[in-house]
């Protein structure tokens, strides 16, 4: 009390159980929450608050109030536009004030007190055992974030909900009225059939999620590296439209497919060391010369080359002068001039076979050069943008494929894959080319010596290398291949017809 003898407070008011008693059978209310305001409007000298906790006391005492399960839905709240119609439905129940959830087996409803809402929401019971199971390690073990768009939940509801249950991952994918109902074979049976469609799901997730992130660096590589060497490249360095043919015979239509492949440009190697010398300029006068030798000796001009490059076209990856994978290399220069004059020689080789006839131009990215052979193939496809006899194809895929008259060709390094199983690749991967072609030719690198195997229905060439031997072939004792580059002809029916080997004559 005040000096001048007024109240200085509220007045707080005690009871109200009668009233409490009195509603809660008279009348049906949603929540604890909209009672106590119904309360508060008879008898307003106590709070909203204030009426709640008399509730909570008047419950606690052994009472128990008829709540209208509606699911907390409120008339047209923004955030309840996404919760799903079966909602709506009006469902009477009594649930004990300790329960946060109740199973009305007649019905085949599971109700649930959610936090979020305050209020009970009613779920049937084939969509509740269907979150538990997708919840479940058993099933897809979805996250929160994703049940909730899986089963159309706000995020708030979906947490309450599988707290409100005690969901974890590594928890049973069954209800316990299912465990109850079934025998132990049957559990065995639904438990095999839910890990079985929860690695399905999970090898779909994985496969479309990698090929997003490919085709997101892909993307990322063409509208960043790709357009700034376009940009770089002025009129001066552009390759010119036409080039001075080279006299040849003329012959029956056939094509020539050549490869400078494992050319380790870039390797270093000291005579007294390994009993051979190689370096950039040697490994550039091998690659001109020996191409020169290929096409004097050439029945007469091919109607089309294919030139698959990359494929270990360069020594080192990166410019701590080591491969893809971070082995070190012996190295004859910087990493900086193998890439620089290794672009340079790559352009000059295509000069040089352009004066034969059109050239389609295919990668095979290395081990050694998994990075770089990207970037030369990104700067012959900006040198040649604009060259009606050239074609780069511009595919970061590490298996290539072309078709040419009756003939399937693919182009790969030869270190991922063996040998053995590229046709069966070739069929699953260009199954309707396989089925149109006759002839099926594979062409790999990556082992530096010739083979030629027949297998399921194709062939699988091993192309030769112009490289000399640096220490780790030398000491492992690969050094009896005979270097050189090879061509290949093929006939637009008959498949491959001949092969050209030149060697290299001097491996000092």
């Amino acid at each position: 009390m005040s000096d001048k003898g007024h109240f200085s407070g509220r007045v707080k008011m005690k009871g109200g159980q009668e009233l409490i008693t009195k509603y809660a059978y008279e009348r049906e209310f949603k929540s604890e929450s909209e009672f106590a305001r119904f309360l508060h409007e008879l008898e307003p000298t106590r709070s909203v608050h204030g009426w709640r906790g008399a509730i909570l006391r008047w419950k606690k005492a052994g009472n128990h109030i008829t709540y209208t399960v509606w699911n907390g839905r409120k008339k047209n709240p923004s955030y309840m536009k996404s919760v799903p119609s079966e909602f709506k439905q009006n469902y009477k129940v009594d649930v004990p004030p300790i329960m946060k959830s109740y199973y009305d087996k007649e019905a085949d409803l599971y109700l649930t007190f959610m936090e979020q809402p305050n209020s009970m929401i009613a779920i049937k019971g084939d969509k509740h055992r269907e979150m538990k199971k997708e919840y479940s390690d058993s099933g897809s073990r979805l996250t929160v974030e994703q049940m909730s768009i899986r089963f159309e939940f706000p995020i708030l509801w979906m947490r309450d909900y599988i707290r409100a249950h005690q969901w974890k991952h590594p928890m049973s994918p069954h209800t316990d009225e299912i465990l109850l109902e079934k025998t132990e074979e049957e559990l065995v049976i639904d438990y095999l059939e839910v890990k079985r469609n929860a690695v399905l799901q999970k090898s779909k997730r994985a496969h479309f999620a990698s090929m997003a992130k490919d085709a997101n660096k892909w993307r990322h590589l063409d509208d960043t590296f790709y357009k700034e060497f376009k940009d770089a490249l002025n009129k001066t360095n552009m390759a010119p439209k036409k080039v001075k043919p080279i006299k040849m015979d003329e012959a029956s239509p056939y094509a020539i497919v050549i490869s400078p492949t494992d050319l380790h440009f870039g390797s270093g190697s000291w005579i007294d060391e390994t009993g051979n010398k190689y370096d950039t300029e040697m490994a550039s006068e091998r690659v001109l010369e020996r191409t020169e030798n290929l096409i004097q000796r050439m029945p007469g001009r091919p109607e089309q080359i294919f030139l698959a490059t990359g494929s270990d076209w360069f020594h080192v990856d990166n410019e701590e002068g080591t491969t893809t994978k971070g082995t070190p290399q012996d190295m004859s220069v910087s990493p900086t001039q193998i890439f620089m004059d290794g672009c340079a020689l790559a352009r000059e080789h295509i000069e040089l076979l352009r004066g034969v006839c059109p050239i389609e131009i295919f990668f095979m990215r290395g081990n050694h050069d998994r990075h770089l052979s990207l970037a030369l193939m990104m700067y012959l496809g900006a040198v040649y943008e604009n060259v009606d006899d050239v074609v780069v194809k511009l595919d970061p895929k590490l298996r290539q494929y072309a078709v040419w008259g009756n003939n399937l060709i693919g182009f790969t390094h030869g270190d991922g894959v063996k040998g053995m199983d590229l046709p069966g690749l070739m069929a699953k991967e260009e199954w309707k080319n396989w089925g149109n072609c006759q002839h099926k030719i594979w062409f790999h690198g990556h082992l530096h010596h010739q083979q030629v195997i027949e297998k399921g229905g194709a062939m699988v060439i091993q192309l030769p290398s112009l490289a000399g031997n640096d220490r780790w072939h030398y000491r492992k004792g690969y050094i009896l291949a005979r270097p050189g580059i090879s061509a290949h002809l093929l006939d637009k029916e008959l498949g491959v017809v001949g092969n050209l080997f030149a060697p290299v004559i001097d491996n000092a």
